[in-house]
C-alpha cells in the first residue's frame, strides 16, 4: 500500500500538507523525507498514520520544506520558506552585514520558530 493511500486511510479527508507528506514518502523514502524535514523516520510514519501530537509543527516543517511556501523577509524579499528557515537557524556572524541584518529582523520576524526556540533550540542565533 502507498504512503499515499495510507494517509488517506488514516485521516479520512487528508489535509493537503499530509498528501504533500504521502507523496514526498512514495517518490522517495520514508527516510529521505524525515531526513529532509530534520525529523525521525518514526514521526513521518505517525504523521501518516495521524497518530502524532505536535501535527502544527510537522504541519509548519512539510510546508516549508515540502511545499516550498513563499515567506516575506524584511531584509531579502520573498524567499522560500526553506531559506527563511535556515537564517532563522545560523548562528550569529559578525563579519557579513546582511547576516547582521538578518539577526536583528529574525528576532521580532512573524516567521520566527518560536516552537523551535522554546525546545532549547538555538534560532537566529540567540
Amino acid at each position: 500500500m502507498s504512503a499515499l493511500a495510507k494517509a488517506r486511510e488514516a485521516h479520512g479527508f487528508a489535509p493537503d500538507w499530509i498528501e504533500a507528506l504521502a507523496a514526498a514518502c512514495d517518490a522517495s523514502t520514508g527516510r529521505a523525507v524525515a531526513k529532509r524535514l530534520g525529523v525521525s523516520p518514526a514521526a513521518v510514519c505517525r504523521v501518516l498514520a495521524n497518530a502524532y501530537g505536535d501535527m502544527a509543527r510537522m504541519e509548519r516543517r512539510v510546508r516549508e520544506i515540502l511545499m516550498a511556501t513563499a515567506v516575506a523577509c524584511p531584509v531579502l524579499g520573498d524567499i522560500d520558506a526553506a531559506m527563511c528557515r535556515e537564517h532563522q537557524e545560523r548562528p550569529y556572524t559578525p563579519i557579513n552585514p546582511t547576516y547582521v541584518r538578518l539577526f536583528r529582523a529574525c528576532r521580532t520576524c512573524p516567521h520566527r520558530l518560536e516552537a523551535d526556540h522554546d525546545q532549547g533550540r538555538q534560532v537566529c542565533g540567540a
